[in-house]
């Protein structure tokens, strides 16, 4: 057998291969592609990719919110559901857990005073439900509690984060904590548990804003996003503007960030 290379520049061969077999010599030449040609192939796969990839990002992270959101929806309605359990209480009523009423404050059974806020004990009584890092509640005196407290809004009542880094307030969650984005119908959404009297659901429903539960439970408002649709929009989610809040019921009835 004769084996003969070479590579010639600007033309299809690589190189030839002579195979003699008896009194017969056998030709043959490998084709492959010349510098000019590779490096305009890899310049179309090069802007194929800055036009898909941003795409797939952007689809990936908005999974990954929608995930999130559904995982903070759940935790918060067994959370709900545990009160009376962990608290000793009839079923359906979360105010038994040892609240003192008197002289306008209520004190827990640790002692903690929350001057007759009912939406304090309530999310006091939602962090029992959780492994939690850290619960504030206004008129703390611990520094870093000022943070979480103004996370979602300029000011909430009570909040607190997980282990897994959940940060939850009286109205909502941020399901990546302190991380970007920071907005609402991003990774911010309003789940608010219901212990006003407007409300026309059961006390502790967990009410997700702008779906159908949220606009049936109050008879003066529709707030159903598909009523309004200008609310849960790109641009007001990228704004950072309140209306995004309104995505959350969205997101939860189409398991999908469609916007």
């Amino acid at each position: 057998m004769n084996f003969d290379s070479y590579i010639t520049s600007g033309t299809k061969t690589a190189f030839t291969l002579n195979i003699t077999a008896g009194k017969k010599t056998f030709n043959l030449k490998k084709v492959a592609f010349t510098l000019a040609e590779t490096l305009i192939t890899l310049t179309i796969i090069g802007v194929v990719a800055a036009l898909t990839i941003p795409n797939l990002i952007s689809s990936y992270q908005k999974h990954t919110y929608v995930v999130g959101l559904k995982k903070a929806y759940s935790q918060l309605q067994n959370a709900v559901k545990m009160i009376p359990i962990t608290q000793g209480c009839p079923a359906g009523d979360y105010d038994c857990a040892g609240w003192n009423e008197g002289d306008g404050k209520a004190t827990n059974i640790e002692g903690q005073e929350f001057d007759g806020n009912t939406t304090k004990k309530m999310t006091y009584l939602l962090s029992k439900q959780f492994k939690i890092n850290k619960l504030c509640y206004s008129g703390s005196t611990d520094e870093s509690c000022e943070k979480l407290l103004k996370h979602l809004y300029n000011y909430d009542a009570t909040a607190f984060i997980t282990n897994d880094g959940m940060i939850f307030t009286s109205s909502g969650v941020d399901i990546n904590g302190f991380k970007g984005p920071n907005k609402w119908g991003r990774d911010k959404f309003r789940l608010e548990v219901t212990n006003h009297y407007y409300y026309l659901v059961p006390h502790g429903t967990v009410i997700p804003w702008g779906s159908k539960l949220h606009a049936n439970s109050d008879p003066n408002r529709d707030t159903y996003w598909r009523s309004n649709p200008t609310w849960c929009t790109t641009e007001n989610v990228n704004k950072g503007n309140s209306y995004a809040e309104y995505c959350t019921g969205r997101v939860l009835e189409e398991d999908a960030m469609n916007y």
